[in-house]
């Protein structure tokens, strides 16, 4: 997924042409001429070069940023497919211990039936557990190495085949 332009890295008090703020953001020149055609972007475009007001375009951005934005409920889950919040299905979720104070909470999508996964610190479990049901899942086992090497190697053979043989 590509990333989103940062606000940050426009000047308010800057006059921007359009090639100067793609370079600024990182997009492509064409992206910053359809913001001004199709989405709003503010611009002086009577004549060339199109200039654009910094405080205009960091406005603009930060708009972007926040329309995507959702606040959920503490319940609540994201669900990716319907790209909306949702209450889990059944009001049934896990809940799996990530590190000491946090965890992921994952539940199906009443709507769509796709896993919906939300990080959670483990201080709000019972504020959630209060509104739906949640198992709490054990923790994935880590690899651990071996204390002792394989039995089935032996040194005496690999001696032999990687020594050097001097003429």
């Amino acid at each position: 997924m590509a990333r989103r332009p940062s606000p940050a890295r426009i000047k308010t008090h800057r006059v921007y042409e359009v090639w100067e703020a793609a370079g600024a953001l990182g997009v492509h020149r064409q992206t910053v001429i359809r913001w001004i055609r199709q989405h709003g972007l503010l611009a002086d475009i009577s004549r060339k070069p199109w200039l654009i007001q910094g405080r205009d375009l960091k406005a603009f951005l930060g708009q972007r940023r926040n329309r995507g934005k959702c606040k959920l409920e503490l319940h609540h889950c994201y669900c990716v497919g319907c790209k909306g919040p949702r209450a889990p299905d059944g009001k049934i979720a896990d809940y799996t211990q990530q590190t000491a104070t946090s965890g992921l909470l994952s539940a199906l999508c009443p709507t769509c039936g796709n896993i919906m996964n939300r990080a959670v610190r483990r201080a709000d479990l019972d504020a959630i557990r209060a509104k739906i049901q949640v198992t709490i899942q054990k923790a994935n086992t880590r690899l651990v190495s071996p204390a002792e090497p394989p039995l089935n190697v032996t040194l005496e053979e690999d001696r032999k085949t990687h020594v050097k043989k001097h003429s």
